[in-house]
C-alpha cells in the first residue's frame, strides 16, 4: 500500500502565463480608459470607472497566477499527517484536523475521479485521471485515519 501514499497534482505553466498576459492586457486597457476618461469628453466618469475596474481585475488575475495552488503539489499521506509539498513551502495537515473526506465521480462512464479533503486549513481537491485503484486506496486510507471507516474482519463469503 505504500505505493499509494503519495499523489502529485500537476499544474500547467501555460495557465499561469496566460493569467499573467490577460491580467496585463486588462491593466493596460484599464489605464488607457482612465487616461481617456480623465482627459475629457462625454461619459468621463463611466470610462474612468470601467478603467478602474479593469485595472483591479487585471491585478487580481496577475496576483492569482502567483498563488501556491497554481503550482504543482505533492500530497504525501504519512502516519500522523498529510504533508503537502508546494512550490515555496510544505503544509502539514494532521488527520484530526480533517473534517470531511469525499469521493466524487462526476460521470460513471468517464475514468475521472476527485477526492475532496476538507480541513481547518482549507479544502484540497485531488484529481485522479484513469487511476481508480490509487484513488480508492487513498480514500480508504483517509477514512481510516480520520476515524470514519473501520475495516471489518470478514471471512471468505463466496460459496
Amino acid at each position: 500500500m505504500e505505493q499509494y501514499l503519495e499523489h502529485t497534482v500537476k499544474k500547467r505553466k501555460a495557465t499561469r502565463v496566460s493569467y499573467r498576459i490577460v491580467g496585463l492586457i486588462f491593466m493596460i486597457v484599464g489605464v488607457l480608459l482612465l487616461v481617456w476618461g480623465l482627459l475629457g469628453g462625454g461619459l468621463r466618469i463611466v470610462r474612468a470607472a470601467i478603467g478602474l475596474g479593469a485595472v483591479f481585475y487585471g491585478f487580481t488575475l496577475v496576483k492569482a497566477s502567483f498563488r501556491t495552488s497554481a503550482f504543482d503539489s505533492t500530497y504525501v499521506f504519512e502516519e500522523e499527517q498529510i504533508r503537502i509539498r508546494q512550490a515555496k513551502k510544505d503544509v502539514l495537515v494532521p488527520y484530526f484536523e480533517v473534517t470531511n473526506v469525499n469521493l466524487v465521480i462526476p460521470d460513471p462512464d468517464m475514468p475521472y475521479y476527485l477526492l475532496k479533503l476538507d480541513s481547518k486549513r482549507g479544502s484540497f481537491v485531488l484529481p485522479f485521471m484513469g487511476n481508480r485503484d490509487k484513488c480508492d486506496a487513498i480514500y480508504k486510507w483517509m477514512l481510516k485515519r480520520v476515524g470514519i471507516y473501520e475495516e471489518e474482519d470478514t471471512g471468505n463469503s463466496e460459496s
